[in-house]
């Protein structure tokens, strides 16, 4: 069972918003949307990492993992306005959340929103990604993984700072952020 952790909130937010519509106004769907982006927002479901975990909400609402997918995607789409992508990228990179396998890089994108941003940005890249082998995995080449970090990293300072702190004979191999990132990519 479901324990709301905010209870006189989540009431007051969800009556609101039906009277806000005329009861008749949300559609069946419309209503699970809204109920699930309140039990998000009431800090549901979420792992140790504050990140959706989809096989709880399945179990715990008794549906497919896919039905919970499509939903999560409308409760982001719709409610969860404040999507900053570029950060979640890089939050993705900077927790490791992928491995590289001979001259690829697998990518595990949970979120779909973010997955659908990071295969854009691998367009523009001219980069090629393929998701085809899993919902959540994204696989794309060392050299789209280089240009990517580049385009993330470009305008950062972090680049500059990690070079800085380099031992001196790295220091003489890695002089740019260009060389910085395709050694991290080699290591």
């Amino acid at each position: 069972m479901i324990q709301i952790n905010n209870k006189s909130q989540f009431t007051d937010d969800l009556i609101t918003r039906l009277l806000e519509n005329r009861f008749d106004f949300l559609s069946e769907k419309e209503l699970k949307i809204y109920i699930l982006y309140f039990l998000l927002e009431d800090g549901q479901f979420a792992n140790s990492d504050d990140e959706i975990d989809f096989h709880e909400i399945s179990l715990a609402l008794k549906i497919s993992e896919t039905k919970v997918r499509n939903l999560i995607y409308e409760v982001e789409l719709k409610y969860r306005g404040n999507h900053n992508f570029i950060e979640q990228l890089i939050n993705i990179i900077e927790k490791g959340k992928f491995e590289v396998i001979g001259a690829k890089v697998k990518f595990a994108v949970h979120n779909s929103l973010v997955k659908q941003y990071f295969e854009y940005e691998i367009r523009k890249l001219n980069g090629v990604s393929d998701g085809s082998f899993s919902k959540h995995i994204v696989t794309i080449s060392l050299e789209t993984f280089e240009n990517l970090l580049l385009k993330l990293y470009g305008n950062s300072d972090k680049a500059d700072e990690i070079i800085g702190t380099l031992p001196d004979e790295l220091k003489e191999k890695i002089t740019d952020k260009e060389s910085l990132i395709k050694e991290f990519v080699r290591e």
